[in-house]
């Protein structure tokens, strides 16, 4: 059973589904000491998310931080982070280009649902967003239930 101290999910250009993903991962740990962040594996500038990830976010009731894109880099891996990733080429990619980079999970690995990969919906229709959140709500909800259980099952040993 491995707990958490920070969540970092990543996607390519850190501006719609690692934010997004984020957003809903910290409406679902409030009130914990976990820290959720998002990072991209390709940001050339610090762009500013993607207005309508921030629109369709907004739409469930959940305000993404007004945050610019931020590369992933070799300080952001530690033991007590885990990095959720899109797909599986991303956790191929972060394995082969950061000699730090450990506890890399494809979202769909970590939650034990096979061959579901979160597609990019950047450059698309805002329905495409709407479809990318309610996969990533699905996703990362489960994630949460698995990481708060970890939390409650270490507290227990520690008593």
């Amino acid at each position: 059973m491995n707990t958490y101290n920070k969540i970092i999910f990543v996607c390519t250009g850190n501006t719609c589904r690692s934010p997004m993903a984020a957003t809903i991962m910290q409406h679902n740990l409030m009130g914990t000491d976990i820290s959720v962040e998002s990072r991209g594996m390709v940001v050339l500038f610090p762009e500013p998310y993607n207005p309508k990830a921030v629109a369709v976010a907004a739409s469930h009731g959940m305000i993404m931080p007004s945050n610019n894109a931020k590369q992933i880099e070799n300080s952001d891996f530690g033991k007590d982070t885990l990095v959720l990733v899109m797909d599986s080429l991303m956790k191929t990619k972060l394995y082969n280009h950061y000699d730090k980079a450990i506890n890399v999970y494809t979202i769909n690995e970590f939650i034990g649902c096979d061959n579901v990969e979160v597609n990019d919906p950047y450059g698309k229709g805002i329905e495409e967003y709407h479809h990318c959140f309610e996969i990533l709500l699905e996703f990362v909800n489960r994630a949460a239930t698995i990481i708060i259980s970890n939390m409650n099952e270490k507290s227990k040993e520690e008593l």
